[in-house]
């Protein structure tokens, strides 16, 4: 399928024959006689808005290819069979006590236990992300290592259902069930589906897979595609409690999603919300392009942190990116960066689809391959932070795109005082306030 729009810019380079094109290596290619054209062609649609981290405040941004690690497999499987050990021997503690006093204390104590172990895998959490963004530790220990923190905290979600049971079959005995739920929540945002496949790849359960990762203060966004759906985690610590200074006057969950998500909220089929009295509040909605998973801190009535689902059938584009070289037409169809990007290849001659390899790298950098553009001729990707460039290569001819970042459609930019182009600043209650926030969605 092909945007159809206005040209509106067109760029001519003229490149002589140099020789052989290595792949690995964008700035290398020789490109054979003849002229380029790199078209611009309007976009498909609306992009929907999600959390993000500022690019003014990107720390550090890759894109990484993740296989089954073997050593990391091994330690991955000998934690989750100890968890699941723990859990087996504190059950069978406090079903054995001797009394229902004792059962009962030694239930409190696996709860507090559990609470305290939540609390070490979120500072856990945010000493990783910290050290990745002074560059202290690699793209690939993040990733295994927020991954081994989600696997402990589903493991820990399972145990605290056990408890949970445990004490419901204790005759008398009650302990408050929003205890349990500020529990289950706040582990819930140590986990994402996102980190679950990077166990997966890690593991050997599936293949490998590339994964976008940006870092900034106490936040960290992470995304992979997964079964033809682009799955995208961002988690912000900075705007987690405190106040930001303004009377809010937003008084549930419903009312913050609302407001940060104007077309989600208007393309819902289906919203639920889980509300304890705890200081963390969930909101899933299911929409005709996807689903939203966001959790809100109530004390300061902000989303901080959000797990979105895209299929990429679904998937609307900006501005579509088109360069003819070669008797090849390679078509970019990009998002925003870290985002799915789609690129469809054709001959100009037939405008049939063609099957050839693409490679990605910044310019004049190396490139790798990520993969083919099959039958159809269509390849769906993620792309990487900056600008890039994409190159397809079918026998002796090659073609060549670049693409420009385009500024995230982010329902908070920047947290301070700094401006930022297509950013507008929005008050509250007719109020300015610190947050800067995008007019798309």
């Amino acid at each position: 399928m092909r945007a159809v729009s206005i040209f509106l810019a067109v760029i001519l380079v003229i490149a002589t024959v140099a020789g052989a094109v290595p792949v690995t290596s964008i700035g290398d290619a020789q490109l054979s006689d003849g002229s380029t054209s790199q078209v611009n062609q309007g976009g498909s649609g609306p992009i929907l808005s999600m959390l993000g981290i500022s690019p003014v405040e990107v720390q550090r941004a890759a894109l990484q290819t993740t296989y089954v690690e073997l050593g990391r497999g091994l330690e991955f499987a000998s934690t989750a069979t100890e968890t699941r050990i723990q859990t087996e021997t504190t059950l069978n503690r406090i079903q054995s006590a001797s009394t229902p006093s004792m059962r009962q204390q030694r239930l409190l104590q696996a709860l507090s236990e559990t609470e305290q172990r939540t609390v070490v895998l979120r500072s856990q959490q945010r000493t990783q992300i910290s050290a990745y963004g002074s560059e202290n530790i690699t793209t690939e220990q993040l990733l295994a290592r927020l991954a081994a923190i989600d696997s402990e905290s589903r493991a820990l979600i399972t145990r605290l259902s056990r408890l949970k049971s445990a004490a419901d079959s204790i005759e008398g005995f009650s302990i408050p069930a929003s205890r349990f739920e500020t529990l289950q929540i706040e582990l819930q945002t140590l986990t994402s589906p996102v980190r679950e496949h990077a166990t997966d790849v890690i593991t050997g359960t599936t293949e490998r897979s590339r994964f976008v990762i940006q870092s900034g203060p106490q936040s960290v966004v992470i995304g992979t595609i997964i079964d033809d759906t682009y799955v995208r985690e961002a988690y912000r610590g900075r705007l987690r409690g405190g106040d930001i200074g303004v009377e809010l006057n937003i008084t549930t969950p419903t009312n913050v999603t609302t407001d940060a998500y104007p077309t989600i909220t208007s393309l819902r089929r289906e919203r639920t919300v889980t509300a304890s009295d705890g200081s963390i509040a969930r909101v899933n909605i299911d929409h005709d392009r996807g689903r939203l998973v966001s959790f809100i801190d109530t004390s300061s009535a902000r989303i901080f942190k959000e797990v979105q689902y895209r299929p990429l059938m679904q998937t609307s584009t900006r501005r579509s990116i088109s360069a003819v070289k070669d008797g090849l037409r390679l078509t970019a169809h990009p998002t925003y960066p870290g985002g799915p990007v789609r690129f469809q290849l054709n001959s100009t001659a037939t405008e049939q689809s063609v099957d050839a390899p693409l490679t990605l790298g910044p310019p004049s950098g190396e490139s790798t391959i990520v993969g083919e553009t099959g039958s159809d001729g269509s390849l769906w990707t993620l792309a990487p932070d900056g600008t890039y460039q994409v190159t397809a290569i079918d026998r002796s001819s090659v073609v060549l795109v670049s693409v420009d970042p385009s500024f995230p459609p982010l329902i908070y930019g920047i947290v301070g005082n700094s401006t930022r182009e297509n950013s507008t600043q929005t008050g509250v209650n007719g109020s300015n306030n610190d947050i800067r926030v995008s007019t798309n969605d």
